[in-house]
């Protein structure tokens, strides 16, 4: 995915882990080559109602896709595609999101200003974290793949 968040305000849609795996396999075989609704309908094990539905949530969330001679496309790549796809709700308490908004980028920015918005509504205060220091900082962790975050790159 590139750097750079989508400016596009995304549509606010509650999704089940089944149903976003089938929008992203739906992007991953649409991006591998052009498909007939009859090979999507195939591959998705879905009916024609549900293809129906899943593109348009689709083109509802900016993903492009064309229909040319009866041959669905996507327009751009996967990676653009995947920035503007629907995620499930990680069902995440308060302090699980404040740790993960005390991160580096677009996407722990917007967690942030996500948390604060609630937070301020509530009338409550940021939650205290396990992992902070006295400091008032978050210890310093390598990403999920094992390598650094920006931070940490930027330090060493």
């Amino acid at each position: 995915m590139s750097a750079k968040s989508p400016t596009r305000r995304r549509p606010a849609v509650q999704i089940t882990d089944g149903r976003a795996a089938r929008l992203h396999r739906m992007a991953r075989l649409l991006d591998e080559a052009p498909r007939s609704r009859e090979e999507l309908l195939q591959a998705l094990r879905i009916g024609l109602r549900t293809f129906y539905r899943e593109l348009d949530l689709l083109r509802r969330c900016g993903v492009k896709v064309r229909l040319v001679r009866k041959q669905y496309q996507l327009q751009g790549s996967l990676a653009e595609a995947e920035e503007r796809l629907p995620f499930p709700d990680p069902r995440l308490s308060f302090v699980e999101m404040a740790e993960l908004a005390s991160y580096d980028g677009p996407a722990a920015n917007r967690m942030s200003a996500l948390l604060r918005n609630v937070l301020e509504a509530s009338g409550g205060k940021t939650p205290r974290t396990a992992g902070r220091t006295r400091g008032g900082t978050a210890p310093q962790r390598s990403s999920p793949g094992g390598g650094r975050t920006r931070s940490q790159s930027k330090s060493k």
